[in-house]
C-alpha cells in the first residue's frame, strides 16, 4: 500500500526546506552578529583593564603619599618604593626585572612640584612619572623638608603605552592615566620629657 503524502491544515503539500538552506541562514546570522559580539567583548575587556590599572595606580599613589607623610624618606626613595609596588602589582607592564633609572620628569608636572620619571633602560620607555607638591609650603621640594600637618600632594602618571591601551588612546585622544592623592604630613613633633618628677 502506498503512503499518501501528509498535508497541512489547508490541504496543501508541506514546503520542505533543505537542511543546507537552514545552515546557510545560520551562517549569515552569525556573520552579522559575530562582529558585534566581538566588539562588545573587547569593550568589556578594555573597561575591565582600565578599572584594574586605575585601582593599582590609586593604591600606588596612596602608598607613596603615606610613605612621604612620615617625612623620613626623600622623594627618590619614595619613587623607588612606588616602582617596587607597581612591579609587584603589574610585573609585565612595569618592567619587573628590567634595569630602571629615576630621571628628571619627561612630561609636564604642576608648578612648584618636583618629581622623577622612572625610565625602563631595557625597553627604552617611560614606566611612570611621580611628583611631590607641598601645598602648604610650595618652597619645600622634598618630603623630608615638610612640617607637621603640611598639606601635600603626590601624583602618579602613566602613559597608556606602558599598560597597553593602544585602542583607548586612539579613540579618546588621551595618552596618559593620572592619579593625584592629597595627604597631610605626619612628622613627629619634637618634645622633651623631664626626668625629674614634680614634687608633691
Amino acid at each position: 500500500m502506498l503512503e499518501q503524502p501528509q498535508t497541512t491544515s489547508r490541504g496543501a503539500r508541506p514546503c520542505r526546506r533543505s537542511q543546507a538552506g537552514r545552515a546557510g541562514s545560520a551562517a549569515v546570522e552569525l556573520a552579522i552578529v559575530l562582529p558585534l559580539m566581538v566588539l562588545l567583548l573587547f569593550g568589556l575587556w578594555e573597561v575591565g583593564r582600565i578599572a584594574e590599572v586605575s585601582n593599582v595606580m590609586s593604591n600606588a599613589a596612596r602608598e607613596a603619599a603615606r610613605d612621604a607623610s612620615l617625612a623620613e624618606d626623600n622623594l627618590s626613595t619614595v619613587a623607588n618604593n612606588t616602582l617596587s609596588y607597581l612591579q609587584a602589582a603589574e610585573p609585565t607592564a612595569f618592567g619587573q626585572g628590567h634595569s630602571t633609572t629615576m630621571k628628571p620628569p619627561v612630561v609636564s608636572i604642576p608648578a612648584n612640584a618636583t618629581g622623577y620619571t622612572c625610565w625602563d633602560n631595557t625597553a627604552n620607555r617611560e614606566l611612570f612619572t611621580i611628583y611631590f607638591l607641598d601645598v602648604s609650603a610650595p618652597a619645600v621640594t622634598d618630603p623630608t623638608g615638610m612640617s607637621k600637618l603640611d598639606h601635600f600632594q603626590v601624583g602618579v602618571s602613566v602613559p597608556y603605552t606602558t599598560i597597553r591601551w593602544e585602542t583607548y588612546s586612539q579613540i579618546t585622544g588621551v595618552t596618559r592615566a593620572s592619579v593625584t592623592t592629597d595627604w597631610c604630613c605626619m612628622r613627629d613633633a619634637p618634645f622633651s620629657v623631664s626626668p625629674v618628677l614634680p614634687a608633691e
